[in-house]
């Protein structure tokens, strides 16, 4: 744990930056999608709309095979994370990379943005709180995850033009890195398939009378 510990603190000394531009990119697609989703055309508002409403109505009676959801889980967060890792091993990561965690943003920004714009606040915080629980570990993971592939994508980049750039030890911690990031990720899927339904039907009974 403080091998770990010494790699993370070790890992943020070298590559503020790069978090700094992974956050920024993220923040990015947040404040587009949430711009986006004010600029819907009145059917397709309207249809999101019903959408929501019968997923509220819905929601406290929310019955998922927990197993079932797991898996499935489970297998996108760890290809999210396999394809990061191996993108950090190629020199095309940096687009490829910052597209996925734009993405993710503006997903996350565009959800948020049509929450507020439908104006009901029962509504706002049920998705909210269902939102919540597995974002606490993937949102922090994916920037770590998404910084560690960056960065050691630009080692490889600069080895390719200085045959001399020492890698080895860099690998280890990237692989490291990941790891940690693979495990985050799991508990994420675990959380969300465990954890979040349960969250789900508990604040939309909560808020039923609203």
């Amino acid at each position: 744990m403080e091998y770990l510990r010494r790699i993370w603190t070790a890992s943020l000394k070298k590559s503020w930056p790069l978090y700094l531009i992974v956050i920024i990119v993220f923040s990015v697609g947040i404040l587009l999608g949430s711009l986006g989703a004010n600029t819907l055309q009145d059917d397709q508002a309207q249809e999101l709309h019903q959408y929501l409403q019968s997923f509220l109505s819905q929601a406290a009676e929310l019955d998922i095979e927990k197993g079932q959801a797991a898996r499935g889980a489970l297998y996108d967060n760890i290809i999210v994370v396999v394809v990061m890792y191996i993108l950090g091993l190629t020199i095309i990561c940096l687009p490829l990379v910052l597209t996925y965690i734009f993405f993710r943003g503006f997903i996350l920004g565009f959800s948020i943005g049509f929450l507020i714009m439908d104006n009901e606040l029962h509504g706002f915080l049920v998705i909210l709180l269902s939102m919540l629980p597995h974002n606490i570990f993937y949102i922090p993971a994916m920037i770590i995850g998404g910084t560690a592939s960056l960065s050691f994508s630009i080692l490889l980049i600069k080895r390719f033009f200085n045959s001399r750039t020492i890698i080895w030890p860099a690998f280890l911690s990237y692989s490291l890195v990941m790891t940690g990031v693979l495990a985050a990720f799991v508990l994420a899927a675990l959380t969300e398939a465990y954890i979040t339904p349960g969250f789900t039907k508990y604040s939309a009974s909560l808020f039923a009378g609203w």
